[in-house]
């Protein structure tokens, strides 16, 4: 790509910014009110025949538009120990959700992670639901050009849909689907970039006999499959079922005991096929719409078809919690250890320690900041012969980063954030340093 074409993305992004809040919605309005008169309940549109904010729109509505814009700068764009690229990166993400009945919030919050085992890093929390019956669908491509590197300039793809459905006997269900075509730049210290497709789908069944306990069935299927012949030995299929008894010790709080079975199967790389067998005991609380989250601890085993391998047990945990100190601030801590899938030949299985925390800050209606870091921790099991060097390979990554949003209207939300990255490795040439600032808007109805 040119600096030319650069240029004129950047200004585009910036125009389009500039087109909402003065064409789209030409006066200020303040906040919670609107600029049409407010339509009756169950009204699909107007006297004039506009569409009704029910059906389209922010105050609730089936369809849900929107455009997400970013541009970045990046100092080692290959995370790589020496010979740092530096470059510009656009991303133009228009896309659509639609919920039925109508719904203002987004109902579905799921990353794949093509390295976890079912391709969730954290297990799935049912939300709770007073409806009988909701669906949900988005789409979104993602168009992305690099300033430097533009044969890396690419079209990725992300569909996801729900459908839950609520039984007067107890009976609850809860399907979901995501399918992503994504590009990654390579974390191994190789320049390039890698593209995959994958695809995650979870049933959910959940059975309520009486007010104290409550049975919940969980399958989900994940396929994974790397476009380039390099990373075809990554390419596999995971089915695991995962069975849970909960017990409500007070109104909001319940205890639970699970066992989570997975069969990982590879399509080429056989070798590296296994068998995990996990055990937990754990409690989720939901005390308020400002504290919920869940806490589990047990034991796990991955036993692999290759008897060479053997078998690798030890402990797990997991932890998922949001909580709200006030209205103006709110923090969020993500935490697991347990194994993950090698993103490298040499290496039969990962053990990895993780963890994300976030912290957000409003300062006025408009004005909020937020501060996230990442920490994890890969132990490969198996060893690696570099520079006539032979040890198992050990990294510690982290990144800390804050931002600074701007919301001028109940649509619109500008974000400027910087972040900074780090890897230590025991090997020399998979260390690396990045830093990145990025300028993002985004537009939802």
């Amino acid at each position: 790509m040119t600096r030319k074409l650069f240029v004129l993305l950047v200004s585009v992004l910036v125009l389009s910014a500039w087109f909402f809040c003065q064409g789209a919605f030409a006066q200020d309005i303040p906040r919670g009110q609107t600029d049409t008169p407010r339509i009756p309940e169950g009204q699909a549109e107007d006297a004039g025949g506009r569409i009704g904010a029910e059906v389209f729109g922010r105050q609730g509505g089936y369809v849900h538009p929107f455009l997400f814009m970013e541009t970045k700068y990046t100092d080692n764009l290959y995370y790589t120990n020496d010979n740092e690229e530096s470059d510009f990166i656009t991303s133009i993400a228009p896309g659509i959700w639609l919920a039925m009945p109508a719904n203002r919030e987004k109902l579905l919050e799921v990353n794949t992670s093509p390295t976890s085992p079912g391709g969730l890093q954290v297990s799935r929390m049912k939300p709770q639901s007073t409806r009988r019956m909701q669906s949900y669908f988005m789409y979104s491509p993602s168009v992305v050009y690099y300033g430097d590197n533009s044969e890396h300039d690419h079209i990725a793809h992300r569909a996801e849909g729900l459908f839950q459905y609520n039984m007067d006997m107890g009976l609850s269900v809860d399907l979901m689907d995501q399918f992503n075509n994504r590009y990654e730049i390579n974390n191994n210290a190789q320049e390039r970039l890698d593209e995959y497709y994958d695809n995650v789908a979870s049933l959910l069944l959940s059975y309520q006999p009486s007010e104290k306990f409550k049975f919940r069935v969980d399958y989900t299927n994940y396929w994974l499959d790397y476009d380039d012949r390099a990373n075809q030995f990554r390419n596999r299929m995971d089915n695991s079922v995962a069975l849970y008894a909960f017990y409500k010790v007070r109104p909001k709080t319940s205890m639970f005991v699970q066992y989570e079975f997975a069969d990982i199967e590879y399509d080429e790389n056989s070798l590296f096929d296994s068998k995990e067998h996990r055990y937990y005991i754990g409690a989720d609380w939901d005390i308020t719409a400002d504290s919920r989250g869940r806490v589990k601890l047990g034991y796990m085993e991955k036993d692999f078809d290759n008897s060479e391998f053997g078998e690798e047990d030890g402990f797990s945990a997991e932890l998922q919690m949001l909580h709200s100190f006030s209205p103006k601030r709110n923090a969020s801590l993500t935490a697991y250890h347990r194994y993950t899938e090698s993103s490298i030949d040499t290496a039969f299985a990962v053990l990895t320690t993780g963890s994300n925390f976030s912290l957000m800050q409003r300062f006025t209606p408009k004005w909020s900041a937020t501060m996230n870091m990442l920490y994890y921790r890969d132990e490969y099991q198996g060893e690696f012969t570099i520079a006539g060097v032979t040890r198992e390979r050990e990294d510690d990554t982290y990144r800390i980063g804050p931002s600074l949003i701007f919301e001028p209207r109940d649509w619109m939300q500008v974000s400027l954030g910087y972040y900074f990255s780090k890897r230590d490795s025991n090997f020399e040439v998979f260390d690396f340093e990045n830093n990145t600032v990025s300028l993002s808007i985004e537009l939802t109805l």
